[in-house]
């Protein structure tokens, strides 16, 4: 997933990995997938953080590319967003003008590699269409 993301309500979290002692820090935050159709979907990115690093402030703008899993239940599950390249837009948020230097490109764009595995079904908002792919975890 490629675009532009409002991100709020950081979480610092220490993961350990089964069998090994080695410690990773992610940082999580909430934001959303807005679509052409005006459906907007809950999301949740996870970037990874050096310990004590400065988590970035509430309503901030970034531009990013991430590794997406959307679940078979969207709209109701949320996306799950692991971040690859994250830059903030420079600026304070809370300013009237901010939006002003930031692109206009209000969705995403999602890039997938896969086989579809059934035919396009409507959504419940009616006009969005989803179908099934089956992709490996890593192209």
């Amino acid at each position: 997933v490629f675009g532009f993301f409002a991100l709020a309500n950081e979480e610092c979290m220490k993961m350990f990995r089964p069998g090994l002692s080695a410690v990773t820090y992610h940082c999580v935050y909430k934001t959303t997938i807005q679509c052409t159709s005006s459906a907007v979907f809950p999301a949740m990115l996870c970037v990874y953080s050096p310990f004590n690093n400065v988590t970035i402030p509430d309503n901030t703008m970034a531009s990013m590319s991430a590794k997406a899993f959307i679940p078979t239940a969207i709209p109701g599950d949320t996306v799950l967003l692991e971040g690859i390249c994250v830059a903030v837009v420079p600026g304070d948020p809370a300013s009237d003008t901010h939006e002003h230097f930031i692109p206009n490109l209000p969705y995403p764009m999602v890039v997938g590699w896969g086989l579809v595995t059934a035919q396009a079904q409507t959504l419940p908002d009616g006009m969005s269409k989803a179908f099934g792919v089956i992709s490996t975890d890593y192209v």
